[in-house]
């Protein structure tokens, strides 16, 4: 016998007059089935769709990875590296095995992380010797006439700086020398700093061999890596962060630099930049390094002012553009460089503190040539290292100040303590263009 069960439905539901419909347990079965079926059904298709989401998933993932590795190829494809011999100690943490592999340094790179060096959160303090190179090789000859720059053969460094990144000093430190100082160049000649690149071209030293060799002999001090951007590549850089926005007080122009620009607000493409940074028409080589110097702070700025780096797309381009436009030692692999921005980040968000090795025209030469204030430079390469001493306080001027700086008996403070003497200095001529003011 089959076993009935009864579901009261509604009089208007069931057999005529009954009120009751009644379904056998084969219905009922059948209809389980059904449910059954169509939950599987329900459920299957929820798993196919997660496996399909899941798919989506690993591709972009697999997708981001390949290009992570590709722009890691490609930046470390960019940068052209030369064998530096002067530099201080050996290969850093990070070397070349490290993150690529062959002998050459030259190969694919890790991306896994598992060939990372340690990052140092109290990292040493590293000296970078700049140059900017004067080389018309890299325009093309409408480039040349565009710029302004003419044709010069050979290849001097125009820019000849040395910058501090110390986690402790609080600041980012920078000295310049004036590119006709004369000193003892790495051949054992005394002339013009800037020819000293030249002169290890043209020997089996190398140019940035003997730059490094020739600053770090006068200078006593250790260099730990060495780059050098040319005109191609300091507008590369200037037009992948966008240009740069001033203020100028003044119009300023320059025929032989092709500079030309308007008081007032000004975005500089970087034609216009490497104008700016080149003049020195409307002064001298001390008023170009005080423009430079300008310029290298307020490119820096807007980099951190317009969120560069929070942008993927625009850190890549920037990225690319500076790597693709420098020529760095060979201990500056893509680790290395990783290791330096991690361990010196807060550093590098720092205020750039600049300063120029002083002097006078060397008498006796036709050329002219700069005979630097070997004192003050020494004085300056120990600021570089250590910064403003801390001032000391006058025991007689503090006991002064205790009785003089008191309100007298009119209730009023007696202003005497504070009318400092005039600042020698205020008196100076600022070089045209040189103070940062950013637009209103």
């Amino acid at each position: 016998m089959l076993r009935t069960t009864a579901w009261r439905l509604g009089p208007d539901l069931g057999p005529p007059g009954s009120g009751v419909h009644t379904v056998t347990a084969t219905d009922a079965r059948a209809e389980d089935q059904a449910d059954a079926s169509s939950g599987g059904a329900h459920h299957r298709q929820r798993r196919r769709r997660a496996q399909r989401i899941a798919g989506v998933v690993a591709v972009l993932v697999a997708f981001a990875a390949a290009v992570v590795v590709g722009t890691l190829v490609a930046l470390d494809d960019s940068l052209t590296r030369v064998e530096v011999e002067g530099l201080a100690g050996g290969d850093p943490p990070g070397d070349a095995e490290t993150d690529v592999t062959g002998d050459d340094g030259a190969g694919e790179v890790d991306p896994s992380g598992a060939a990372d060096v340690d990052i140092e959160r109290d990292a040493e303090p590293v000296t970078v010797l700049l140059l900017g190179s004067d080389t018309r090789e890299v325009l093309t000859p409408e480039e040349r006439r565009e710029l302004g720059t003419g044709m010069a053969w050979g290849e001097r460094t125009e820019v000849v700086a040395l910058a501090r990144v110390d986690d402790a000093a609080g600041e980012l430190r920078m000295v310049n020398i004036p590119r006709d100082s004369i000193i003892t160049r790495c051949d054992g000649s005394r002339g013009r700093i800037n020819a000293a690149y030249g002169i290890g071209e043209r020997t089996d030293v190398g140019g940035m061999s003997c730059i490094v060799q020739s600053v770090s002999s006068w200078s006593g001090l250790d260099i730990d890596h060495a780059v050098k951007v040319d005109f191609r590549g300091f507008i590369d850089i200037v037009e992948a962060i966008g240009g740069v926005e001033m203020f100028l007080e003044e119009p300023l122009r320059d025929e032989r630099a092709n500079l030309d620009l308007e008081a007032g607000c000004q975005v500089l493409d970087g034609a216009d930049a490497l104008a700016f940074a080149r003049a020195r028409g409307l002064d001298d080589d001390f008023g170009r390094i005080s423009r430079q110097q300008r310029l290298l702070v307020e490119l820096r700025d807007q980099v951190q002012e317009n969120g560069v780096f929070a942008e993927p797309v625009r850190t890549l381009r920037l990225a690319e553009a500076i790597a693709g436009s420098m020529e760095v030692d060979s201990s500056l692999t893509l680790n290395r460089i990783r290791q330096l921005v991690m361990g010196h980040r807060s550093t590098l968000q720092e205020d750039l503190a600049t300063r120029t090795v002083p002097g006078e025209r060397a008498t006796g030469t036709e050329a002219w040539l700069l005979q630097p204030d070997e004192q003050a430079a020494q004085e300056l390469f120990t600021w570089l290292l250590e910064g403003d001493p801390e001032p000391e306080e006058d025991p007689d001027t503090r006991a002064e100040d205790d009785t003089t700086d008191g309100p007298t008996e009119g209730g009023e403070t007696d202003g005497s303590a504070d009318q400092a003497e005039p600042d020698e200095d205020e008196d100076e001529d600022v070089p045209a263009g040189s103070q940062p003011q950013r637009c209103p």
